[in-house]
């Protein structure tokens, strides 16, 4: 994981109004969110079975995410990289996959070490300096 420096940590927003910013970027709302905290993420890279993911995590401060109207803050955006296992699964159950509950295969490495760090970091922080510049900033109260 690669932790990035950008304006947008620490910014607040109306979570509707950014969602629209990140969706424009190509940025969609993560699928782990809960409705206090949540992540916006892309995929820069992905080949084989490498996938190098800009995660940007928020917290909700007022309201609950499924509301287009709650206040978020913005943490600090990360680049990981996922190294995906596409060969059998030595540690299945046979019982599992007969029943179509085991699908998914856990990654190989959900946090590998990251090759080409500035050309990724570079990208990433264009796109949030794109995203920061038109956010609608929000304030608590």
């Amino acid at each position: 994981m690669i932790a990035l420096k950008s304006k947008i940590e620490g910014t607040m927003s109306i979570f509707g109004d950014a969602q629209k910013l990140f969706n424009a970027e190509g940025m969609e709302l993560g699928g782990g969110w809960e409705y206090d905290h949540g992540t916006f993420d892309t995929i820069l890279y992905k080949r084989k079975e490498i996938t190098i993911y800009l995660r940007v995590p928020f917290k909700v401060l007022q309201g609950e995410l499924d509301s287009n109207n709650a206040v978020i803050q913005f943490g600090t955006p990360f680049l990981i990289k996922h190294v995906m296992n596409i060969g059998l699964d030595q540690e299945e159950s046979a019982t599992m996959t007969v029943s179509g509950l085991e699908q998914f295969q856990a990654p190989k490495d959900k946090d590998a070490p990251i090759d080409r760090k500035e050309e990724f970091a570079t990208e990433a922080g264009k796109k949030l300096d794109r995203i920061v510049d038109d956010v609608t900033f929000a304030t608590v109260g």
